[in-house]
């Protein structure tokens, strides 16, 4: 057992007591290393998170139906019941089966983005917004009422994930929700009360 012992653990100890003597704390180059192995394989992947950036003039453009040329349109959730649309550049795609493409030179892109500005998910106004890669270029366009979670664009295959929140995956039954709100205010326009009912 001696023989074992000291063939495997002794230079284990002098290699931290190496360590201690420069100063280092073997707990904290453990760390490191591991950490620095983390950094390496998250830039391996390949993937990327974008981001967006609004813009009055993507959503003036969608409101008035206007077609980005060559890019690819796709909707989210079901023609008759879309909670966004986008357009994404040359050589883009969305592979999520929640995202359909669409032919934006047909009468489609007026009837979904009709739809997503009328039906506002969470009582919230649609909005339009640059979507940029993990650079910051500008890749394509949204037009949504929803909060945008994480926009993943994989370098190499220039296969975007959009990830939202999934309202069409509530539960039915809980209505309108409960509560109610009264706001007053004024402003450029004058002044005014309201009054929301739900959530």
């Amino acid at each position: 057992m001696t023989d074992v012992y000291s063939r495997y653990e002794q230079p284990r100890i002098k290699n931290l007591n190496r360590l201690k003597n420069r100063g280092i704390n073997p707990s904290v180059a453990g760390s490191l290393i591991c950490l620095a192995a983390l950094l390496i394989m998250a830039g391996c992947s390949g993937a990327n998170y974008g981001g967006i950036k609004h813009s009055r003039d993507v959503r003036q453009a969608f409101e008035t139906y206007h077609v980005y040329p060559d890019h690819r349109y796709y909707y989210l959730n079901q023609e008759n019941n879309p909670y966004a649309v986008v357009a994404l550049q040359p050589g883009y795609t969305i592979s999520d089966p929640q995202w359909r493409e669409f032919d934006p030179q047909t009468d489609t892109l007026e009837k979904v983005v009709e739809l997503v500005k009328g039906f506002a998910a969470d009582y919230l106004n649609a909005y339009g917004s640059y979507l940029l890669d993990a650079n910051g270029n500008r890749i394509g366009y949204w037009y949504s009422s929803l909060p945008l979670r994480s926009i993943k664009v994989d370098r190499e295959t220039k296969e975007v994930s959009i990830l939202t929140d999934k309202p069409w995956l509530r539960d039915d039954e809980r209505g309108i929700g409960t509560g109610v709100g009264i706001g007053v205010g004024v402003g450029s326009g004058g002044s005014g009360i309201g009054i929301r009912i739900g959530r």
